[in-house]
């Protein structure tokens, strides 16, 4: 951008031509109050604060949304602006109820600040007091609309950063409200929860359940880390205060991957579990009874001995690459063969499988790319996952990508249309025939590429799957498999995204054809591909990088089972399994049905009081720091492990 130079009270000032008077001026240090500008968002000059005296102007001139040019003359803080914006806090002041020291928010509110630094200690209007509902009915928010000053932030930051377009403006007049949906409770309404609003606001209009009356910003430390809820490792900011969750916040909310979902701003501050605080061993009576931390290791190491050392590793991917490479240690000791299995291991395998049949096994595919490509991507497939439930992030992603980028999206799913506002074409095949219609759009796509662009293998393969035949086989109509096939191959910069929750999960052959079919559509020359393969939590990727869950353990069933839990959760499937084991001992952070069937019991540390290292689905090396300290002076998951395998290397040393 061209540099352009204002003059703004007496001083020259550099700025960038196409940017705001706003964006220029706070650029270079000078502070002009605002309350409905939003940054990273489209600015509307609804709160008038920030209004300016531009030479030639008549009237003061919202800086926010006034176009920068060179030479202006600018004047930012004259007593009669002064005097004005003192006019609009009184005005906002008389039109709800602002009693401040009922608010949640006293001390931690934008409008509440400007107040003091104007020394508005009286409000010449009389108060309207208008009677508005307080919406309590959403699981983690709440809107009051008494405090609301409908500067408009939470609209904006909903349509641009959570592109659902949930809330906007409802009612006239002094009963102007915002709403949610078609005047719905946000409890009833779309709203994903990903908090974006409510992050947004600048006054106490908007909270958050699980955060109220924890702690004022000004009170807390605000740490980062990494979010464990999926495998996309959002960076986090941590706000705590006594050693105690107090709220979760996006560092950059409004950056191409700033928006965090549900799973990162409530659940994990809502945390309700009851803590495993000492090691436990069973009784002779089947009872469990707390122990030293060397009773227990101790324990191990003579029942892992009983069973002629034959005993495996069950790990989260929760957990950090050092647990991870701690708990193999324990387990390679005295096995030859490293018999460490994650709970969800079968996805790795699942992928693993497929990369091989993927192109004839003629070439290996990158298939790491930056989530942020979502972004840019003109046409987006998406198989089987209900995106909302198991990343809420990527289906904030495909949203923005829909309507900022006018991104196509195609659904394929056997169940339902996992984002029915936002597709363009949903293909519903018959359960279990989902291989046969993405091998049937590969096949469409095909044709319209040159035969030398393709290996002679995979035309072979996919010539077997006739537009007519798949039809059959999957109940698609074959205009609505040539209308996907189309949109895909018309465009310059598409997106395949599958996850572990979809019909794939038990089909190899399935994700290969997915594979194919990225490796059909990729304009370049590169091995990598525009596929997400998702998984199920922060450390999958880490977890498979590191070789572990090359062999399943329910097949290779150990007689003694080291399962390292943390703060994660098991399915009554896995359950159901640990009931065949000899000897269990179970490492977690909190009270659960496994803990019945465990034989020794372990403490851990969860999420917020352990650090490591993650590996993310999209290939980045993420640091985690703890933010809080270990509750019950618990030590490190991989101190306990170093120290039983120190044990069983040299029995009686713990």
């Amino acid at each position: 951008m061209p540099e352009i130079t204002l003059t703004v009270n007496g001083q020259l000032i550099k700025g960038k031509k196409g940017d705001t008077v706003l964006t220029v001026c706070r650029a270079n240090g000078i502070d002009i109050p605002t309350l409905c500008h939003l940054e990273g968002t489209n600015d509307v000059g609804a709160c008038r604060l920030c209004v300016v005296e531009i030479q030639g102007e008549r009237r003061p001139t919202p800086a926010c949304t006034y176009p920068a040019r060179d030479g202006l003359v600018i004047q930012t803080h004259t007593p009669q602006l002064e005097k004005y914006r003192r006019q609009i806090l009184e005005l906002m002041f008389a039109e709800r109820n602002h009693f401040c020291m009922f608010c949640e928010q006293s001390g931690d509110c934008e409008l509440q600040a400007l107040a003091y630094r104007y020394q508005m200690d009286n409000v010449r209007f009389q108060g309207l007091f208008p009677k508005l509902p307080v919406d309590t009915l959403s699981k983690s928010l709440v809107i009051d609309h008494n405090r609301c000053i409908l500067c408009g932030r939470c609209v904006r930051a909903c349509r641009e950063v959570a592109g659902v377009r949930v809330l906007d403006f409802g009612g006239r007049g002094f009963q102007t409200m915002i709403i949610a949906d078609i005047n719905q409770s946000l409890g009833e309404s779309s709203c994903t929860l990903c908090g974006a609003c409510l992050q947004a606001c600048p006054t106490g209009a908007l909270m958050s359940k699980p955060s109220l009356y924890r702690g004022k910003t000004k009170d807390c430390r605000v740490l980062p880390s990494v979010c464990p809820g999926c495998d996309i490792g959002c960076d986090i900011n941590v706000m705590v205060k006594d050693n105690n969750l107090v709220r979760i916040e996006a560092p950059d909310m409004t950056s191409p991957r700033g928006s965090l979902c549900r799973i990162g701003r409530f659940d994990l501050v809502s945390e309700s579990r009851p803590r495993i605080t000492s090691p436990m061993l069973r009784n002779a009576e089947g009872k469990l009874v707390e122990c030293s931390l060397d009773e227990a290791i101790t324990t191990i190491s003579q029942n892992f001995a009983k069973l002629d050392n034959k005993y495996g590793g069950l790990i989260s991917t929760r957990c950090t690459d050092e647990s991870i490479k701690e708990l193999c240690n324990v387990v390679t000791q005295v096995n030859k063969k490293n018999i460490v299995d994650t709970l969800d291991g079968a996805d790795c395998r699942l992928i693993s499988s497929a990369i091989i049949g993927y192109n004839n096994a003629k070439q290996f595919p990158v298939i790491s790319p930056d989530i942020e490509g979502i972004l840019k991507a003109d046409c987006i497939l998406v198989v089987g996952d209900d995106i909302d439930n198991t990343h809420p992030v990527i289906g904030t992603l495909i949203r923005r990508a829909v309507t900022q980028n006018r991104a196509k999206l195609i659904i394929i799913n056997a169940d339902k249309d996992v984002l029915p506002l936002w597709s363009d074409v949903w293909l519903k095949p018959v359960a279990g025939t989902e291989r046969t219609l993405i091998n049937g759009l590969s096949r469409l796509i095909m044709n319209g590429k040159p035969k030398a662009a393709v290996k002679k293998e995979l035309a072979s393969t996919l010539n077997l799957y006739e537009p007519q035949k798949v039809t059959e086989k999957t109940g698609v109509a074959e205009s609505q498999l040539k209308a996907a096939a189309e949109l895909l191959s018309q465009s310059e910069n598409s997106f395949v995204i599958s996850g572990h929750q979809s019909p794939t999960e038990n089909d190899t052959d399935t994700v290969t054809g997915l594979l194919n079919l990225a490796y059909l559509l990729k304009k370049d020359d590169t091995d990598n591909l525009n596929i997400l393969l998702m998984k199920q939590n922060v450390n999958s990727r880490g977890a498979w990088q590191l070789g572990i869950a090359d062999r399943d353990i329910k097949i290779n069933l150990p007689r003694g089972l080291y399962l390292l839990l943390s703060d994660d959760t098991l399915s009554d499937e896995w359950l159901t399994w640990l009931q065949k084991i000899n000897f269990l001992v179970l490492q977690a952070s909190y009270y659960s049905p496994a803990v019945e069937t465990a034989d020794v019991i372990l403490p851990s540390r969860t999420w917020a009081e352990r650090g490591g290292t993650y590996y993310t689905t999209d290939g980045r090396t993420v640091k985690a720091e703890p933010v809080l300290q270990p509750r019950f002076g618990l030590p490190a998951d991989e101190e306990v492990l170093q120290k039983l395998a120190q044990n069983i290397k040299t029995p009686g040393r713990s």
